[in-house]
């Protein structure tokens, strides 16, 4: 199935960009892949600076969870976890930092150490192609925050092994009066039962009823993000290879590795897991 303007478009999380900002994203991951492969070049990196502000953004739009694409954006760079895509932007703005300076040891260095780098930026390329653009893969253990656009400082807690999109549908299919369900946050664990059991006892002082919990505003829910995230991070249920879509569908890539810098201590979620939460 692809995304497309019927099926997806109205749902937070599910926009896609306009095309002339995917035009710039897959200039921008050619041009980070190029040097990945043939390594930096004095004459281009003012391009190679540029490109990697502009990744930068498209990471921590991921590590927000906030803008409309957020879920789709995911999706195209393989799933990264919040902590991933936080430490990945980090060291692309030290690339782009390192460009700027002439320092090509240093970009060299911060490109190594971004996670799955490579990997990720093929997978967008493939994805956010105009023409037969392959589906990320979607299909995972997901624990999930949506909300309905008709009830504001409501969310519900959810779980799914599958994809997050069809518990949206089911959703609205048992709520047809409600309108439309946005995804507010998500994550891929490792064991679906257990990540969901950490998620709502986290979430225990904004508890309503089973599965709904209330939030005052924003500020609210980039807190319950975090919350979860630290805790699930803490207890090793994230998952964190790389979701790489195939021409195959509803097939991956096997044995990706995991790389070490995931838990990076520059991290301010990582850093805030031991005092966050208590089990």
């Amino acid at each position: 199935m692809r995304y497309d303007d019927q099926d997806y478009s109205p749902r937070q999380g599910f926009y896609r960009p306009f095309e002339k900002l995917l035009e710039s994203r897959r200039r921008a991951a050619g041009e980070v892949l190029r040097t990945f492969d043939h390594g930096p070049d004095l004459e281009r990196l003012p391009l190679l600076r540029e490109a990697a502000e502009v990744l930068a953004h498209v990471f921590f739009t991921v590590r927000d969870q906030s803008k409309s694409d957020w879920f789709l954006t995911s999706g195209m760079i393989g799933h990264p976890t919040r902590v991933v895509a936080r430490a990945s932007a980090g060291h692309l703005q030290r690339v782009a930092r390192a460009c700027e300076c002439g320092y090509i040891d240093q970009v060299t260095e911060h490109l190594s150490r971004i996670p799955d780098g490579p990997a990720r930026l093929e997978n967008f390329l493939d994805c956010s192609r105009a023409d037969a653009a392959l589906v990320p893969a979607d299909h995972a253990r997901w624990v999930y925050l949506v909300r309905n656009e008709a009830e504001w400082g409501i969310v519900n807690l959810g779980e799914i092994n599958g994809r997050v999109q069809d518990a949206l549908w089911e959703l609205e299919e048992i709520n047809p009066d409600l309108g439309r369900y946005g995804i507010m946050a998500a994550w891929r664990v490792l064991d679906l039962r257990a990540g969901y059991a950490i998620a709502a006892m986290v979430l225990q002082p904004s508890f309503i009823q089973t599965d709904f919990y209330d939030f005052r505003d924003f500020t609210d829910l980039a807190s319950m993000r975090k919350q979860v995230t630290v805790a699930l991070h803490q207890y090793r249920l994230l998952d964190t290879t790389p979701a790489i879509a195939s021409p195959s569908p509803g097939s991956q890539k096997a044995n990706v590795e995991r790389v070490a810098t995931e838990g990076s201590s520059d991290d301010d979620e990582v850093e805030d897991v031991w005092n966050a939460f208590t089990p």
